[in-house]
C-alpha cells in the first residue's frame, strides 16, 4: 500500500494491490480505507482509492454558500487528467458510485462502471428544490456544526458502529483509522463539517432517469439485501430500466457489505473486469 498526492496535494490517494488499475470512489463521509477489506480479498487488482474532497486526508471541497453533488465532478475530472490513463474503470460505493455514474455521462474515457449499492443520486421535486434554495439561503449565517471530540481513538470508531449505516467493530476501526485528527480537545474526524448541511439542489427524478439513460459504457451494479436501496421498490425498478448496458447482482448484507463480507464481492468484481 502506498500513498500518492494529486492536484498539488488537494487530493490524497491510497494505492492497494497490483494488477489492472481501477479508480475507486468511496461513500459519503467515508474515506479511501472503505476499500481496504475488498483490496485484501483481491490483491491482484490495483485499486487507486481516492479520499474525495472534504473527506479523509484530502482538502476541503471548494464551496461558496451551500453545496451540490455536481461540485465534485470537475475535481474528479482533473484527477483523471493528471493520472492520464488511456481509459478508466471506476469502482464506486454509495456516493462514489453515483459520482462514477455522473462522470460516465460526461467523460468518454470511462469504459466501465462497477457500482456498489447506488444507482443515481437522490432526487427532489420542483417544490422541494425551492425549499432547498430557501434553506441554503438561511444557512449563510450559520456556522457548520461543531466537531465532536473523543478522548480516545476507541471512542472515535465506536461512533461508526452505531451510525446510520452501522458497521462491525472491525470495519469501524478500519474506516476510522484514516482521516482523523488530534488537538488539545481530543480526537476528531477530519471530514468537512459543511457536508452535514443540506445540499442546495438535487435533480428531479425525471432528470435522474435521463442521466441514467445517457450512460453508454457497461454498468455492473451490486445491490445489498439489507440496504435501503435493495428494498427501494418501484423507484429502483424504474431506474434499472433506464440503464442501456446493465448487469445486476445481489448480495447479502447491509450498506457496507463490501467491508463486512468482502470475499463474494471481490469474486464478483474480478469477474466484471
Amino acid at each position: 500500500m502506498k500513498s500518492i498526492s494529486l492536484l498539488g496535494g488537494q487530493v490524497q490517494v491510497v494505492v492497494m494491490g497490483q494488477g489492472q488499475p481501477v479508480l475507486a470512489l468511496h461513500g459519503f463521509l467515508d474515506n479511501a480505507f472503505s476499500f481496504k477489506p475488498l483490496s485484501a480479498a483481491m490483491p491482484d487488482v490495483e485499486i487507486w482509492a481516492l479520499d474525495l474532497p472534504g473527506h479523509g486526508n484530502s482538502s476541503a471541497l471548494a464551496m461558496a454558500e451551500g453545496w451540490s453533488i455536481t461540485q465534485w465532478l470537475p475535481v474528479l475530472g482533473h484527477v483523471m487528467d493528471e493520472l492520464n490513463w488511456d481509459t478508466y474503470t471506476l469502482l464506486g460505493h454509495s456516493l462514489g458510485a453515483i459520482l462514477a455514474q455522473m462522470l460516465a455521462v460526461v467523460d468518454s474515457r470511462i469504459e466501465r462502471l462497477i457500482c456498489l449499492d447506488a444507482l443515481g443520486p437522490l432526487s427532489e421535486s420542483d417544490e422541494g428544490n425551492l425549499d432547498r434554495m430557501q434553506r441554503s439561503y438561511q444557512q449563510r449565517r450559520d456556522s457548520p456544526g461543531g466537531r465532536r471530540y473523543y478522548s480516545t481513538t476507541d471512542a472515535l470508531w465506536q461512533v461508526r458502529v452505531g451510525g446510520r449505516f452501522p458497521l462491525s467493530p472491525a470495519s469501524a476501526r478500519v474506516l476510522s483509522s484514516r482521516g482523523v485528527g488530534l488537538n488539545d480537545r481530543g480526537w476528531f474526524h477530519r471530514y468537512d463539517r459543511r457536508l452535514r448541511q443540506d445540499s442546495a439542489w438535487r435533480m428531479t427524478e425525471n432528470q435522474v432517469q435521463g442521466l441514467l439513460r445517457r450512460i453508454e459504457c457497461p454498468l455492473d451494479l451490486a445491490l445489498f439485501d439489507d440496504s435501503p436501496l435493495g428494498a427501494a421498490g418501484s423507484v429502483l425498478d424504474d431506474r434499472l430500466a433506464c440503464v442501456p448496458n446493465l448487469s445486476v447482482a445481489r448480495f447479502p448484507g447491509g450498506h457496507h457489505a463490501h467491508m463486512e463480507t468482502p470475499q463474494p464481492l471481490a469474486r464478483w468484481v474480478r469477474s466484471r473486469l
